[in-house]
């Protein structure tokens, strides 16, 4: 088995300092890096990877849906390493 890594964009809630959410995503068990870019019309979004061994069933998704301060999260990759 390979390791699988995930890229996903991390959507603060209206109001949620982008930064304070990106410091709650890098807590999440497997994360490799991210950080803060510029969106569309102002807005900022949490870029963010992580990183699991492929067979061991992990979902980061609904691992940082779970954190205070994110509204949305879509997954823009998915490969091996």
């Amino acid at each position: 088995m390979g390791e699988v890594i995930l890229v996903m964009k991390v959507f603060p809630q209206e109001g949620a300092d982008p930064a304070a959410v990106l410091e709650r995503v890098k807590g999440v068990a497997g994360f490799t890096k991210g950080g803060v870019e510029d969106f569309v019309f102002g807005t900022k979004i949490v870029r963010a990877s992580f990183k699991c061994m492929d067979g061991d069933n992990r979902d980061f998704e609904e691992d940082v849906k779970k954190l205070e301060g994110v509204s949305e999260v879509q997954v823009e990759e998915v490969g091996l390493a």
